[in-house]
């Protein structure tokens, strides 16, 4: 059983539009629980993401049978709150349980103290949003910032483009690194379950990981010696120690992909046994523990494979003095999206993540984003731009950097908006300088340089390295921390126009002379 927000309030609840907030901090927690007060006094938004919220998060659940579960509301504030404040479980985990005001919006009271949400609960929760779900809602707050402006300033939309790095927090690959990776994982999940099929050689993996780290630490240490010039000496001082390392490593893998053989022939014969029986609760509870084995033998093959393929790079390599393509390299066996990204900043020659891309409008919200797997400036310009307008159709300027260009794309683009500003690469043309020197180049292109500010929040609200491993995550993530930016802009917005409100007069002190005063 779960409810968007239990209707039977607890004692001494208070309601969300009720609940004061300290407007004069400048903090992000009370900035984001302004934004969401905002998104629930709203009656047209806040039934958008009530349906948005019910209806995609456990589509193919009924949620009026079984143990109560966490609100999907409270899931939602959750979300947003580790993303826009930037913290760690451990930490929300605290703001849950101790917070004043993020308890109330969570419906605790002063009289509900003892109620608290632990971890593990946390953790399973808020995975259950997934990126499309944040992008609806992403949707639905951008429109209620743009009520709180006027038909005048919303008529046309301006907008800016940009793309940076969104780290994925790996380790500097190397190769020995990566082989080191892939058998450690390999030997850990083939010892769960070597057990349950009777597979020797794993009761003692914690000394055979722990030879693999001392054989690793003396290829490490080998690299150090500066011998490339005398080709017997450095098979002897480099190549030597890791060719026991690979030897090493070679004998296990070779043992474990025969026991990943035999695993998946046990799994087939009982799925077949399986298959012959009549249905009945017990075969449902058997089927959901094979395909957990499945899973299970699925990973050991992977980290087998991937051990495989850098000892035959490393042979390649270190022996036969190859240069490896860049598109056959592997950056992380965790985080297998990771790519090798050079944008040519001072200072940061490379960066272990993906590119994200970013389109802003002219008051500072984030209406869309893009995941660029593999992907260049150019490449996405225009469908990046379309895809936009579908969501908002009054978008009628647009600025890129020079990233971006292309002659295809500019010709493209003019067709779909009134104002572009995208600057060539290379030597300009006498067209291309009479172009940006026009009076609609210089209209698109005003205030481009804030989309870098734009970036620079998103970084410091969840989008500098992203801590969570799967690629699924990685996009809820990213998704994620969009939505709490946009949610401390709109909390910005309100806070802004109540002050303005207030029309505080400034009064000074006029002293008066001596004699009109006598």
């Amino acid at each position: 059983m779960r409810f968007y927000k239990n209707p039977q309030g607890k004692l001494g609840e208070i309601n969300i539009s009720e609940i004061k907030l300290d407007k004069k901090s400048q903090d992000d927690v009370p900035r984001i629980l302004i934004g969401l007060q905002t998104l629930h006094n709203d009656e047209e938004a806040r039934e958008e993401v009530m349906q948005i919220l019910s209806k995609e998060v456990l589509p193919n659940t009924d949620k009026n049978t079984g143990r109560k579960g966490m609100d999907i509301w409270n899931i939602f504030v959750l979300a947003v709150v580790r993303l826009g404040a930037n913290i760690d479980f451990w930490r929300l985990r605290d703001y849950a349980n101790s917070h004043r005001d993020v308890r109330a919006f969570l419906g605790f009271s002063f009289m509900t103290f003892d109620e608290q949400y632990d971890l593990q609960t946390i953790k399973n929760n808020t995975r259950l949003i997934t990126s499309a779900i944040m992008d609806k809602i992403n949707n639905v707050i951008v429109n209620l910032g743009h009520k709180q402006f006027t038909e005048k300033q919303t008529k046309e939309l301006k907008v800016r483009g940009d793309s940076f790095v969104m780290k994925t927090k790996v380790e500097y690959p190397t190769d020995i690194g990566l082989l080191e990776d892939g058998v450690v994982g390999a030997i850990m999940e083939a010892s769960k379950i070597a057990e349950a099929y009777s597979l020797t050689g794993y009761r003692q993996s914690t000394s055979t990981i722990n030879k693999i780290k001392k054989l690793r630490f003396k290829a490490q240490q080998s690299r150090k010696l500066r011998c490339k010039d005398d080709k017997e000496k450095y098979l002897e001082k480099v190549g030597k120690p890791h060719r026991k390392l690979m030897n090493f490593v070679g004998k296990i893998i070779k043992k474990i992909t025969n026991d990943i053989k035999i695993m998946e022939a046990s799994v087939a014969e009982e799925s077949g046994a399986l298959a012959q029986k009549a249905n009945s609760s017990i075969k449902i509870k058997e089927e959901k523990r094979i395909i957990k084995i499945e899973e299970k033998i699925a990973k050991i093959n992977y980290f087998a494979v991937e051990t495989i393929k850098q000892l035959n790079q490393m042979e390649s390599r270190i022996f036969n003095g190859e240069i490896i393509p860049h598109d056959e390299k592997t950056f992380s066996l965790y985080k297998p999206y990771t790519e090798w990204i050079t944008k040519g900043k001072a200072g940061v020659p490379v960066e272990l993540g993906v590119k994200v891309c970013i389109m802003e409008d002219q008051f500072g919200f984030i209406l869309n984003h893009r995941v660029m797997y593999k992907e260049t400036d150019d490449k996405i310009a225009v469908d990046f731009l379309k895809s936009a307008q579908e969501l908002f159709p009054k978008i009628n300027s647009v600025s890129y950097d020079r990233g971006f260009w292309s002659k295809a794309n500019l010709e493209a683009i003019k067709k779909l908006v009134a104002y572009v500003g995208m600057p060539k690469k290379g030597r300009l043309s006498k067209d291309d300088k009479e172009r940006q020197n026009s009076e609609s180049y210089n209209i698109a292109k005003k205030k481009h340089s804030s989309i870098e500010s734009a970036i620079n929040a998103l970084q410091q609200h969840g989008c500098d390295f992203c801590p969570d491993y799967s690629q699924d995550s990685f996009e809820r993530y990213t998704s994620t921390a969009i939505v709490s930016r946009n949610l401390i802009k709109l909390g910005d917005v309100i806070i802004q126009k109540e002050r303005k409100k207030l029309g505080r007069k400034k009064y000074t002190f006029k002293p008066q002379s001596l004699s009109k005063a006598a």
